[in-house]
């Protein structure tokens, strides 16, 4: 990141790092990077996202699996950034820990997701995170990534 370029434009060249694209990449925007440590993100959950249909008709809920996937997106973000780069194939999720769901989220709503990283082996990485939707906790827990397949 260049010393004339704002926080704000590194923040938004540091999200288009993410290989995820729409209607996948879960996060609209950065909102801060520690290199190698930590990342926040945001989402306006919107009520077309492709994730609240059929989940629940007249009830629609951020499914759990989609809130997993924000905190893998997140903590992909702080673990390659800096002076870490991902790996050539990418990441890839590749195990979920103990995660809890205290809240749901609804349409309308802003998630924002916090990611760090706890701890690196090799190659395997391991995220905590919690994603609040309006400031409540609706999800928190820990998964490790691994690095991915290498494309051809």
């Amino acid at each position: 990141m260049s010393a004339g370029e704002s926080r704000s434009a590194q923040l938004s060249r540091a999200l288009e790092a993410l290989p995820h694209q729409p209607p996948m990449r879960l996060v609209d925007a950065l909102v801060d990077l520690v290199p190698g440590e930590s990342a926040r993100a945001t989402r306006l959950a919107r009520a077309n996202d492709f994730f609240f249909q059929g989940h629940f008709p007249g009830m629609p809920i951020v499914p759990a699996v989609i809130l997993v996937e924000m905190v893998a997106q997140t903590g992909g973000l702080a673990a390659c950034s800096g002076d870490v780069p991902a790996p050539a194939g990418g990441l890839r999720l590749a195990a979920i820990g103990a995660f809890k769901f205290p809240g749901a989220a609804v349409p309308g709503q802003v998630l924002e997701v916090s990611a760090r990283v706890a701890g690196r082996v090799f190659g395997l990485i391991k995220i905590e995170g919690e994603v609040t939707a309006d400031g409540a906790c609706v999800a928190s827990g820990s998964l490790t990534l691994a690095p991915g397949p290498e494309r051809a």
